[in-house]
């Protein structure tokens, strides 16, 4: 996956660049179709900002945080992005499975 990562009025150190990457890193496993991931830092004043925006093959996901403290920024907009993520695989998997499989009940442990 492509990562490119930017920030407004602030410099993008290359700790907060391998920050960004291994968490996407992350989200990557979950759906290999992923392509490209653009993140963009903000700072005003005391907020820090963080944008995160995943492509893919027909997957368009976005997500933003607003914390005082970078680093947890990003980890919220990630974990939204995780969740947004996982419900589109399940989205998947439910459409898109075996429809006689869709409709049986799974065997109950004390029969």
């Amino acid at each position: 996956m492509d990562i490119t990562v930017s920030g407004r009025h602030l410099p993008v150190s290359e700790d907060l660049k391998g920050y960004v990457e291994g968490k996407l890193a992350k989200l990557a496993t979950q759906y290999p179709k992923l392509t490209h991931a653009r993140v963009i830092l903000d700072h005003e004043k005391i907020v820090q900002k963080a944008e995160i925006t995943l492509t893919g093959k027909n997957i368009n996901l976005v997500a933003h945080a607003e914390l005082e403290d970078m680093y947890a920024a990003i980890d919220l907009a990630a974990d939204k992005l995780d969740k947004q993520l996982h419900k589109f695989v399940e989205k998947l998997h439910d459409h898109h499975g075996d429809p006689k499989l869709r409709d049986i009940e799974p065997a109950s442990a004390g029969a």
